[in-house]
């Protein structure tokens, strides 16, 4: 699955195992809500899915399969993006009900401009690391920029239309969803894809040699 580094049997199925978990912080949350048995848990078992297949992701099994071959820049954007969504989803959570809504405003402006540098590091990193084959090495950044673009929508909407914003909030919902739901899937489908292609490849080779 890279272009620098030479796949070993079976190790990048670290990749289907990251993209799994990706895919399934989407798909947890409205499993959960069925039922409403675990409340505000469920949305911490998400996070918690979505940081620990950053971190796999980030640091692979080993060198190869590390989509920053673990160059010390990029692995520790991708790992401090990890760490930062596991400490700023539940303050945010926290601070959405009030009082605390005006907190949550200010503190919200802060998780956007760190979310940004860590991922526009991370995602850079990414594609030059030359371990996710071409053009997939450019999906996170895809991804980055259609996120970015999303937001600066939301907030042009929000400050043109000023106390009739509430009248957008299903147009600003979409555009949450981007971020929220599309993204990790999309990410999770290509890692899984990538990973399976090259497992494939390899066992067809080693029956070739054989």
């Amino acid at each position: 699955m890279g272009e620098t580094n030479e796949m070993t049997p079976g190790s990048k199925q670290v990749w289907i195992v990251a993209g799994a978990l990706m895919i399934g912080s989407v798909l947890l949350g409205p499993l959960l809500q069925v039922g409403s048995y675990l409340g505000p848990t469920g949305s911490l078992l998400s996070t918690l899915l979505i940081v620990v297949s950053m971190i796999m992701f980030a640091i692979g099994s080993e060198r190869s399969t590390s989509v920053t071959a673990r160059r010390p820049f990029g692995t520790a954007a991708l790992i401090g993006l990890a760490v930062w969504t596991a400490v700023s989803t539940p303050v945010l959570d926290a601070l959405a009900a009030p009082p605390g809504r005006g907190s949550m405003i200010g503190f919200g402006y802060v998780d956007l401009v760190i979310t940004f540098v860590l991922a526009a590091i991370a995602t850079t990193q990414i594609a030059r690391a030359g371990i996710v084959p071409r053009p997939w090495h450019l999906a996170p950044l895809w991804v980055l920029v259609a996120a970015a673009a999303a937001r600066v929508v939301q907030l042009v909407v929000v400050v043109a239309a000023g106390p009739d914003a509430s009248r957008f909030a299903p147009f600003l919902s979409i555009l949450d969803g981007l971020g929220g739901v599309v993204a990790p899937v999309f990410l999770g489908i290509i890692a899984i894809m990538l990973a399976s292609r090259d497992v494939g490849v390899a066992a067809a080779r080693r029956e070739r040699e054989s």
